[in-house]
């Protein structure tokens, strides 16, 4: 330190090594004091520090809303910690309704059923009893409290609640009013892992007192620390196929497939482990009708039988690559209905299951000392080359063979209008009757427009709740609009509808609300119509093409046959798709189109890729003399 000669003590003297550094180095001479400051006073650092964390947990704790469970709150081994109490109470009532309940009957050691609390009617309340837990004002102020103070207090009571009718609900939907309980016979299963059959052991029926079990399901008290279990008497019936049975046939099976089933497999022979062979076997009851039937020659008895579908998994990823032989192709050209080449493919072969099954239990029931791979011959696929002339002949031929080519059923009307000398026409399956599925709104729409010329109706009359005629009108042809379209079926009710119907000479349509059916013949009638103002040319049948041309349902036709202009109507369901269209082509002229399909595999897919076929036939130069 300086002296100047006073000997003033003017504080403490640094460390002789803090001199070493120069005096332009302020930076590091501040952290260096900082340090050796820091090395004296790091005690009541620590203390200043500790006490804020204390002071700052306190304020935390007291501030800790009420209504809330501290962090680790823990009942009946759920965490309610931090929840509040209402949230808390429903978790754990949820928690309790699904606790499962074993319900046997008389000394059986299965199970009856195993249902939970709450499909019974059996249930709790815990809100009450968690206001028993609280954290104490007074613990607010002993700082860290909130950590272990959820140890020092217990819920209250559970309350149990019981709905009778879901509990009579319940018994009688399991057991009938007689309270009459069917047993259950003896059965056989091979566990995982294991070589040999098990003993599933029979359970005995019979009838018990209805009341008994429903008083017992009302007394149930809902616990986490054990099984939830009810025990009913009853009269024991016992069961038709008995353990020893199930017994005698295990020791027969097991012995037979102790060790590997040989299958021939063409002319090798393959083994497969007997445990293989066990996982494949079902077990079927046989029981005479009247087993106390005295002059009955036939006793009850257990059988087996070799699971189809879980052999085949085997054999196809074991064995199948030994047997199959993958069919070769046949390529057919057709123009029209006519096949133009044929270049057949071979055969192929595949595993002949039933036969196969047979074998197998032809061995396990030690009938021959060998099972047998069958095999069957599988004839080529084919696949077609379609052509088609650009004539009447051609696009009936078109329409059928799609029919042929496509899953589902299909039925079609196709006819120009414009564009061409002589229009070309055809239909398929044209007058066959087909689920309507909504395209019914077509002929609805049209009694519409002729009861609002005869004055019978009015364009603000509500149809479908509050929605008016105009507006139903619109919904139901351009969004197909279920309520409206019922909505108008049950304004003009089925002998208006009907009527107008035979007046426009519906031969194939059957009038029945949504489950009307008709066929592509009659809507097509009445779409030519409408265009031709054949139809409603005085009453407004124009406004039916007009507002169909709006129509937002455009996965079908207008898909199909892309940028053109549509006037159609559709109707749709479970796997039905119907479509009847009005088609303007600026390049190949007008023409109707109504495709009506239904069954597994058809789509709005499958009807635009018929009208694509329909345009790209129509794309076809038309000679001069085509019909």
């Amino acid at each position: 330190m300086y002296d100047d000669g006073s000997n003033q003590n003017l504080g403490p003297t640094p460390p002789p090594e803090f001199n070493q550094y120069p005096e332009s180095s302020s930076t590091t001479g501040k952290a260096m004091l900082f340090n050796y400051w820091l090395k004296r006073h790091w005690k009541l650092l620590l203390i200043i520090l500790i006490a804020v964390l204390v002071v700052a947990q306190t304020i935390y704790q007291i501030v800790y809303p009420s209504s809330r469970f501290i962090p680790g709150t823990k009942v009946d081994g759920a965490n309610i910690g931090g929840m509040k109490y209402t949230d808390a109470a429903k978790k754990l009532d949820e928690a309790y309704g699904k606790l499962p309940l074993e319900i046997y009957f008389g000394k059986n050691d299965a199970p009856f059923q195993t249902p939970t609390m709450s499909e019974v009617g059996i249930g709790v309340q815990n809100d009450e009893r968690l206001q028993a837990i609280s954290y104490p004002f007074y613990l607010r102020f002993v700082p860290g409290s909130i950590w272990w103070a959820s140890s020092l207090s217990e819920p209250g009571e559970i309350k149990y609640v019981y709905d009778k009718n879901k509990i009579i609900s319940y018994t009688i939907s399991k057991v009938g009013e007689n309270c009459s309980i069917d047993p259950t016979n003896a059965t056989l299963k091979l566990g995982n892992g294991q070589t040999q059959l098990q003993l599933v052991p029979s359970r005995p029926g019979g009838v018990c007192d209805i009341n008994e079990l429903q008083g017992a399901l009302e007394k149930v008290q809902p616990t986490t620390e054990k099984k939830n279990q009810v025990r009913v008497s009853i009269n024991d019936t016992p069961a038709p196929i008995t353990d020893d049975m199930a017994r005698a046939l295990a020791e027969k099976l097991n012995n037979r497939m102790r060790n590997p089933m040989p299958m021939a497999v063409d002319s090798s022979t393959s083994d497969i482990p007997g445990r293989v062979v066990l996982g494949w076997l079902d077990f079927i009851p046989d029981v005479p009708e009247d087993p106390q039937d005295i002059n009955s020659n036939r006793q009850s008895s257990l059988k087996f039988a070799v699971n189809k579908k879980r052999a085949e998994d085997y054999l196809n990823l074991n064995i199948a690559a030994k047997l199959i032989k993958k069919p070769g192709i046949t390529y057919v050209s057709t123009i029209d209905f006519t096949e133009t080449s044929r270049v057949t493919g071979a055969n192929g072969r595949m595993i002949d299951m039933d036969r196969t099954v047979k074998s197998v239990e032809d061995y396990v029931n030690n009938r021959v000392q060998q099972a047998t791979s069958a095999t069957m011959v599988v004839g080529p696929k084919t696949e077609y080359k379609r052509s088609y002339n650009p004539t009447s002949v051609g696009f009936a031929a078109l329409l059928a063979q799609y029919d042929i080519d496509n899953e589902g059923t299909y039925s079609a009307a196709f006819t120009e209008l414009t564009g061409v000398t002589y229009p070309r026409s055809a239909q398929y399956r044209g007058n066959e009757r087909m689920p309507a599925a909504g395209v019914h709104s077509l002929y609805l729409a049209y009694t519409n427009v002729m009861e609002e010329y005869a004055g019978n109706s009015r364009p603000v009359d509500r149809i479908s709740g509050s929605i008016e005629s105009a507006e139903c009108f619109k919904l139901m042809l351009q969004r197909f609009d279920e309520g409206c379209r019922k909505g108008f079926y049950d304004y003009f009710r089925f002998a208006t509808v009907n009527s107008y119907g035979k007046k426009l000479g519906l031969t194939n349509t059957v009038f029945s609300g949504e489950d009307t059916e008709t066929s592509a013949n009659d809507l097509h009638k009445v779409m030519l119509g409408l265009y031709k103002n054949e139809i409603a040319r005085q009453e407004g049948g124009q406004k039916i093409i007009s507002t169909s041309r709006q129509s937002l349902n455009n996965d079908g036709i207008p898909k199909g046959i892309a940028q053109n202009s549509v006037a159609h109507v559709i109707g749709e369901g479970s796997n039905i798709y119907n479509d009847t269209a009005l088609v303007t082509s600026s390049k190949y002229g007008a023409f109707a189109l109504t495709v009506m399909s239904s069954g597994e595999g058809t789509s709005w897919e499958k009807i635009a890729g018929l009208a694509k076929k329909i345009m790209d036939l129509k794309a076809v130069k038309v000679p001069k003399d085509a019909r």
